[in-house]
């Protein structure tokens, strides 16, 4: 977003002036990377890059970041902020877990939504602040604050509205009813790759341009920002800023996002991670992990994906596979590979729900991606070398893929992942299927087999099309 800002402020400044971002956070890391920014006016370098190309500016539209205190969890300079009435827009990026939700759903007994629920007048989590500062600017008669997630998670402007509705509540259902009723919660999908500054990017700036900065910030060049067009009490003008949208409804462009670029990520990285490739780019070098994933990404994910405005969803997916294939980037396979409890079930698992659903029986690759995670769990790569933990849930998910090795269902009864296509015969089949392969020939003989498997079926049918007598 502060790029977006910087942007709008560099052509027309005296427009734009008020709309200076307040950084703030609540957390350790928060209060390192204030330190950092005070050290340097709050500027930062951003560095866009690719194979061919390299450009480099300042971000100026950072104006302050609030003090951070972690420790007591007294947040007196974030809470006040919010209650000011030049606040229009409260953004916020917490990821998925920061959002207190079990199962989908807002969760009132998490520790500490049930601390904010018992002591609203001294919260301690954002949602607790929203909820008090939106009660203190109602009573005062001011205008309530938009809420703006950019959290890379379905629908995450409704996401918000449950957890702050949910939490004002349990406190005060007038006041829930309120929020509910005048806050806007715009939904919105944000999709820049940028990965965390290495040291040696870091290095890169100084020998480059001649100085030091502590935050850098390295990204590829391609943006997009797609936004509902909720903002009722004032936004900025950035209608007209290239890689950004206003829209009436971001789900099909989230839709679109999450099943080929996420699920993208999320089929090549296992593979990858076994093989002993260190870097996204690299896996995009890969004969064999780039052709399956280009085959997968045709003929199983583009399919359920649906139409999107003004988009050629192939024409997307090859825009994805060059942004991949950036050497610049330096996005590690372990990155991609964290979290698979949490990712496998938002970026495979539904793409092969609705396949079944449909009545098509296209997951053969879906189900290799799953068994490739599962071996990817067991914590070996095939060259012997061990995988360091990389899932809060690792213990579990090792034991569970030990086990698939004698029961390969083992491992699709993890409900909370795969949930009913876990029971689902043709899924429990090419799962199984495709995790003998693994054990027995390895990684690269099975996507081989999928690869050539799946060209004969498409083969097969051009064959069965161009047989048909024409019609007079």
């Amino acid at each position: 977003m502060a790029a977006y800002m910087d942007d709008l402020m560099n052509d027309d400044f005296d427009s734009h002036r008020e709309w200076g971002i307040v950084g703030a956070g609540i957390l350790s890391f928060d209060a390192e990377k204030r330190e950092k920014l005070a050290s340097q006016d709050w500027l930062q370098t951003l560095v866009q890059r690719d194979a061919d190309s390299v450009q480099a500016r300042i971000i100026g539209s950072m104006t302050n970041f609030l003090p951070v205190d972690f420790e007591l969890r007294q947040h007196t300079a974030l809470q006040e902020a919010m209650e000011q009435p030049s606040i229009k827009i409260v953004s916020l990026t917490v990821t998925e877990g920061g959002y207190f939700l079990h199962n989908g759903d807002f969760d009132p007994q998490h520790p500490d939504m049930e601390y904010d629920i018992y002591n609203p007048g001294t919260p301690t989590t954002v949602f607790g602040m929203m909820v008090k500062a939106l009660d203190r600017r109602r009573k005062a008669g001011i205008p309530p604050f938009s809420v703006m997630s950019c959290d890379n998670i379905p629908h995450n402007g409704n996401v918000v509205r449950s957890v702050v509705v949910g939490l004002a509540n349990h406190t005060d259902r007038e006041l829930a009813k309120w929020i509910d009723e005048n806050v806007a919660f715009p939904n919105s999908m944000v999709d820049r790759i940028t990965p965390g500054t290495t040291a040696e990017q870091s290095e890169y700036i100084k020998n480059e341009y001649g100085y030091e900065d502590a935050s850098a910030i390295f990204c590829e060049p391609f943006r997009q920002w797609i936004l509902e067009d909720k903002f009722p009490h004032g936004r900025p003008k950035l209608e007209n800023l290239e890689g950004f949208k206003f829209v009436s409804d971001v789900a099909p462009y989230e839709h679109m996002k999450i099943r080929i670029l996420n699920g993208g990520h999320a089929s090549l990285c296992y593979p990858a991670a076994l093989l002993g490739v260190q870097y996204v780019h690299e896996a995009m070098q890969h004969p064999v992990i780039a052709t399956f994933l280009d085959t997968l990404e045709r003929n199983e994910i583009i399919p359920t994906v649906g139409p999107v405005p003004d988009t050629d969803l192939h024409d997307y997916w090859q825009l994805i596979a060059k942004r991949f294939s950036n050497p610049t980037i330096q996005d590690t396979i372990g990155r991609v590979c964290f979290g698979g409890a949490s990712n496998q079930p938002k970026f495979i698992v539904p793409v092969a729900r609705d396949a079944l659903q449909s009545g098509s029986t296209k997951v053969d690759g879906l189900a290799l991606v799953s068994a490739m995670w599962c071996r990817y769990c067991q914590g070996q790569t095939e060259s012997g070398e061990t995988i360091r933990p990389n899932d809060p849930q690792w213990e579990r998910l090792q034991l569970v893929a030990e086990q698939a090795i004698k029961d390969p269902a083992a491992w699709l009864r993890m409900s909370a992942v795969y949930g009913e296509i876990g029971d689902h015969a043709v899924f429990v089949k090419s799962f199984c299927h495709a995790l003998e392969t693994i054990e027995t020939e390895g990684v690269e003989v099975a996507m081989k087999k999928y690869v050539e498997v799946t060209n004969k079926k498409a083969f097969d049918s051009d064959d069965v099309l161009d047989a048909s007598p024409a019609r007079e």
